[in-house]
């Protein structure tokens, strides 16, 4: 015969109730966890994923993205997480930038990456001045022309 039909039919349902609270519990607490840790991501930034964007003389855009941004005053941003300048002329990435929403201009400290169709800088920082036509590397610089 079969092993199930020998149980008790009461004991057979309190093992189940207790398989579906305890899942229940496991369930509630891992999601309880996921959104604290979005709600502590969102606490110490004032944007999540913005995007710049601002028209050059060249009818061109230049686009800023970056993953999160802290305002330093009203124009001055601090940007972080795979901060990128784009433009149909170059690309250019860097981890933490110090960024003017209202004349573009921006710098960096950090480790940059610069990409333009035949020629690319791998630099200790940048300045970004003039909407993005002028770009100065900073310190130890490797310049790769194709």
């Amino acid at each position: 015969m079969n092993f199930l039909f020998k149980i008790n039919l009461q004991i057979y349902i309190i093992f189940l109730f207790l398989i579906i609270l305890s899942l229940s519990f496991y369930l509630y607490f891992s999601f309880d966890e996921e959104i604290e840790k979005i709600n502590e991501f969102r606490s110490d930034v004032d944007i999540i994923n913005p995007r710049f964007t601002k028209e050059k003389s060249n009818k061109d855009n230049l686009e800023v993205i970056a993953k999160k941004a802290s305002f330093i005053s009203k124009n001055r941003i601090f940007l972080e997480g795979d901060v990128k300048f784009k433009s149909s002329e170059f690309i250019l990435e860097s981890d933490m930038v110090n960024f003017n929403q209202v004349s573009f201009d921006a710098s960096s400290e950090e480790k940059t990456f610069f990409k333009s169709k035949k020629l690319q800088i791998t630099s200790n920082g940048f300045d970004v001045k003039n909407k993005g036509e002028i770009i100065n590397f900073k310190g130890k610089s490797n310049i790769l022309i194709q």
